[in-house]
């Protein structure tokens, strides 16, 4: 591989790394459009239980889903990138770990349910800017803050 497609791929796996962190920020700062100006247009947002495809209509799936908990905390690490060889160059996937915390009020801040596993995610580049695609999360686990009345515990 030549210095040059060492470097693109470098840069490619930069603005994917980068587009993840700008996901999780807009959903924890409630830049629902923002967060749907980051997919393509015939994307696909997949979560247990709901899904949502195409952009039209993403920020208010999203919105309608998250806008219930007083505040969230999505952190999305260890980015492995995966630039697409071959073809038009313009593809990539990846896997990343989540970790998101959900608050449910303002007045407690020990009532929180919070959920650990992973993104699948694969992108297009558009007029060359890295969009994502598709991303499936998978959850591992999921943990809560204070016991509610009836939980066991």
């Amino acid at each position: 591989m030549s210095a040059d497609a060492r470097l693109r791929l470098l840069l490619d796996r930069t603005e994917i790394s980068d587009l993840l962190v700008r996901f999780a920020r807009c959903l924890d700062e409630r830049d629902f459009a923002g967060y749907a100006a980051l997919f393509t247009d015939d994307c696909w947002l997949r979560l247990p239980g709901a899904e949502h495809r195409r952009r039209p209509g993403l920020a208010e799936f999203v919105a309608a889903d998250l806008g219930r908990y007083h505040r969230t905390q999505h952190l999305s690490t260890n980015h492995q990138v995966e630039v697409h060889e071959g073809g038009d160059g313009d593809t990539a996937s990846s896997r990343s770990y989540l970790y998101a915390v959900h608050l449910r009020s303002a007045e407690d801040p020990t009532d929180w349910w919070s959920v650990g596993g992973w993104y699948d995610n694969t992108y297009r580049r558009e007029g060359g800017v890295w969009r994502i695609h598709t991303v499936e999360a998978t959850p591992i686990w999921i943990g809560e803050g204070k016991q509610r009345p009836g939980n066991a515990g």
